[in-house]
């Protein structure tokens, strides 16, 4: 019974060992904000934007899109 207990349990380890890494999302967002003010105005703009990051090529990269506007700030630049 101990033997059989042990080769099950050595399976089940194997098994596990196997198992595929779960890949993480070629983009993760990350909201920040950007306040910007005009010249000498009593209201500020507040500008929304967003962080993509990726991996290109075995690098990580991150792009800025403003929400905002609807338009990228930047191209993708190497962290």
């Amino acid at each position: 019974m101990k033997k059989r207990l042990l080769m099950f349990f050595i399976i089940c380890v194997m098994s596990l060992s196997f198992a595929a890494p779960a890949m993480a999302a070629t983009t993760f967002p990350t909201q920040t904000i950007c306040e910007t003010s005009g010249q000498e105005s009593s209201t500020e703009e507040t500008e929304m934007t967003q962080i993509y990051h990726r991996w290109y090529e075995g690098r990580l990269q991150f792009r800025v899109w403003s929400i905002t506007y609807g338009r990228w700030l930047t191209e993708w630049t190497d962290m």
